[in-house]
Protein backbone atom coordinates (compact mmCIF):
# COMPACT_ATOMS: atom_id res chain seq x y z
CA UNK A 1 0.00 0.00 0.00
CA UNK A 2 1.46 3.35 -0.99
CA UNK A 3 1.76 6.26 1.40
CA UNK A 4 -0.80 8.26 -0.58
CA UNK A 5 -3.35 5.43 -0.37
CA UNK A 6 -2.67 5.00 3.36
CA UNK A 7 -3.25 8.70 4.04
CA UNK A 8 -6.47 8.66 2.03
CA UNK A 9 -7.71 5.59 3.92
CA UNK A 10 -6.90 7.13 7.32
CA UNK A 11 -8.61 10.41 6.38
CA UNK A 12 -11.71 8.61 5.11
CA UNK A 13 -11.87 6.37 8.18
CA UNK A 14 -11.46 9.32 10.55
CA UNK A 15 -14.12 11.36 8.74
CA UNK A 16 -16.58 8.47 8.78
CA UNK A 17 -15.97 7.85 12.49
CA UNK A 18 -16.54 11.53 13.27
CA UNK A 19 -19.79 11.61 11.28
CA UNK A 20 -21.07 8.53 13.09
CA UNK A 21 -20.28 10.12 16.47
CA UNK A 22 -22.02 13.37 15.52
CA UNK A 23 -25.18 11.59 14.33
CA UNK A 24 -25.17 9.35 17.41
CA UNK A 25 -24.85 12.39 19.67
CA UNK A 26 -27.77 14.12 17.98
CA UNK A 27 -30.20 11.23 18.54
CA UNK A 28 -32.85 11.90 21.20
CA UNK A 29 -32.20 10.19 24.49
CA UNK A 30 -35.32 10.78 26.57
CA UNK A 31 -38.09 13.27 27.08
CA UNK A 32 -38.11 16.85 25.92
CA UNK A 33 -38.43 18.57 22.61
CA UNK A 34 -37.20 16.85 19.48
CA UNK A 35 -36.70 18.14 15.96
CA UNK A 36 -38.17 16.19 13.05
CA UNK A 37 -36.62 16.63 9.62
CA UNK A 38 -38.53 15.57 6.51
CA UNK A 39 -36.95 14.74 3.20
CA UNK A 40 -37.94 16.80 0.13
CA UNK A 41 -39.63 13.80 -1.52
CA UNK A 42 -41.76 12.78 1.50
CA UNK A 43 -44.65 14.32 3.40
CA UNK A 44 -44.03 17.54 5.30
CA UNK A 45 -42.63 17.36 8.82
CA UNK A 46 -45.92 18.48 10.46
CA UNK A 47 -47.78 15.72 8.59
CA UNK A 48 -45.20 13.17 9.78
CA UNK A 49 -45.58 14.35 13.39
CA UNK A 50 -49.38 14.19 13.15
CA UNK A 51 -49.29 10.70 11.62
CA UNK A 52 -47.02 9.52 14.44
CA UNK A 53 -49.44 10.87 17.05
CA UNK A 54 -47.24 13.75 18.21
CA UNK A 55 -48.11 17.32 19.09
CA UNK A 56 -46.63 20.01 16.84
CA UNK A 57 -44.92 22.73 18.85
CA UNK A 58 -43.46 24.68 15.95
CA UNK A 59 -42.62 24.34 12.28
CA UNK A 60 -40.82 26.23 9.55
CA UNK A 61 -42.42 27.79 6.50
CA UNK A 62 -40.99 25.17 4.12
CA UNK A 63 -42.47 22.27 6.11
CA UNK A 64 -39.17 20.40 6.28
CA UNK A 65 -38.61 20.91 10.03
CA UNK A 66 -41.03 20.52 12.92
CA UNK A 67 -40.50 20.49 16.67
CA UNK A 68 -42.53 18.12 18.84
CA UNK A 69 -42.51 16.81 22.39
CA UNK A 70 -41.10 13.35 23.11
CA UNK A 71 -43.74 12.68 25.75
CA UNK A 72 -44.60 9.07 24.96
CA UNK A 73 -42.62 5.88 24.59
CA UNK A 74 -41.79 4.94 21.05
CA UNK A 75 -42.44 8.35 19.50
CA UNK A 76 -39.06 8.36 17.76
CA UNK A 77 -39.72 4.97 16.17
CA UNK A 78 -43.19 6.08 15.10
CA UNK A 79 -41.73 9.24 13.56
CA UNK A 80 -39.25 7.22 11.50
CA UNK A 81 -42.03 4.80 10.52
CA UNK A 82 -44.15 7.78 9.42
CA UNK A 83 -41.43 8.99 7.07
CA UNK A 84 -39.05 11.20 9.06
CA UNK A 85 -35.63 11.51 7.44
CA UNK A 86 -33.94 12.38 10.77
CA UNK A 87 -35.07 12.92 14.35
CA UNK A 88 -32.72 15.00 16.51
CA UNK A 89 -32.31 15.64 20.23
CA UNK A 90 -33.62 18.54 22.25
CA UNK A 91 -30.34 20.43 21.77
CA UNK A 92 -30.95 20.51 18.02
CA UNK A 93 -34.64 21.23 18.59
CA UNK A 94 -33.78 24.31 20.64
CA UNK A 95 -31.49 25.51 17.85
CA UNK A 96 -34.23 24.89 15.27
CA UNK A 97 -36.82 26.81 17.28
CA UNK A 98 -34.74 29.92 16.61
CA UNK A 99 -35.20 29.35 12.89
CA UNK A 100 -38.86 28.34 12.75
CA UNK A 101 -42.05 30.24 13.39
CA UNK A 102 -43.61 29.18 16.68
CA UNK A 103 -47.27 28.24 16.68
CA UNK A 104 -49.14 27.95 19.95
CA UNK A 105 -48.64 29.41 23.35
CA UNK A 106 -45.16 28.22 24.28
Amino acid sequence: MSAKTSKRFVATYFSAACLIMVFAGLQPGGGGKIAVFASPWSETAPEIVAEAGGRIISTDSSGWIAVTEADSDGIVGRLYASGAAFVASSVVARACVGFVKVYGGE
